[in-house]
């Protein structure tokens, strides 16, 4: 079979085939090339928009903290989605400055503008329980004391590698890595507030859980966090003594 091209037509001889127009097979790719073109720039916006959705609690947080450093009032500050109904001013009570979202339990760490409701008694290592439970606000490991008590208050809240959505779950603690030793923390339980002091800063494997064995030695305040931010490779942990009780 040959083939011969003649003002822009291809022609098969030999073969009893219709010619085919070589123009139309042009339009075609280019049409294709566009269609590509269009589709590639569709899945580019929308991973934009994704990682937007996905890192913006945390990118919130950063430029909050560089730009004020957390000079603001609280309630502009980090903030877990809560139903529980916020305090007003007016029912403040003695020595909290700040507005709690649950009376019942509530966390704010003053140098990083974090606040958040506490859920308490959630099984750490129920995935489907505490992944309910970040949703509502900072999770308070099962099994273990509670603020003002003898023993270990462990909070954490973490993010989860296998979820598209998981670094919204780490957004209250995800600056954590700019607390000191001597910083302050507080905690509302039960209407009553706790205040404690940073101790000590550590970052562990993420299988080590020496925090959240029992002890009854001393009061002792844990936070936990994924470490680097966004990641659950490993644990930012964070150890707290109690300075003032109210």
């Amino acid at each position: 079979m040959a083939v011969e091209v003649k003002g822009g037509m291809v022609f098969f001889r030999g073969a009893n085939l219709k010619p085919a127009n070589v123009g139309l097979r042009v339009k075609f790719l280019k049409t294709t090339a566009w269609m590509l073109k269009a589709w590639g720039g569709l899945v580019m916006a929308l991973s934009v928009v994704g990682g937007l959705w996905i890192y913006g609690p945390l990118l919130t947080a950063s430029f909050k903290f560089l730009i004020s450093n957390v000079k603001t009032n609280p309630k502009t500050q980090i903030q877990t989605q809560s139903k529980a109904e916020t305090k007003p001013v007016s029912e403040v009570k003695k020595g909290v400055t700040w507005e709690v979202p649950d009376w019942n339990y509530s966390i704010y760490i003053p140098k990083i503008g974090a606040v958040s409701r506490i859920v308490p008694d959630v099984d750490a290592g129920n995935k489907k329980e505490y992944l309910a439970a970040l949703k509502e606000g900072v999770a308070e490991a099962r099994g273990l004391a509670h603020p003002g008590e003898v023993g270990t208050t462990f909070l954490f809240a973490h993010s989860v590698g296998d979820r598209a959505d998981f670094a919204r779950y780490n957004a209250v603690f995800y600056l954590l890595g700019e607390m000191e030793p001597g910083d302050d923390i507080e905690v509302v339980y039960k209407g009553k507030l706790s205040r404690y002091k940073v101790e000590e800063i550590l970052k562990l494997e993420a299988r080590d859980t020496r925090y959240l064995v029992p002890q009854k030695k001393e009061e002792l305040l844990v936070l936990q966090t994924c470490w680097p931010p966004g990641t659950s490779w490993k644990r930012l942990v964070l150890t707290a003594r109690p300075s003032v009780l109210y």
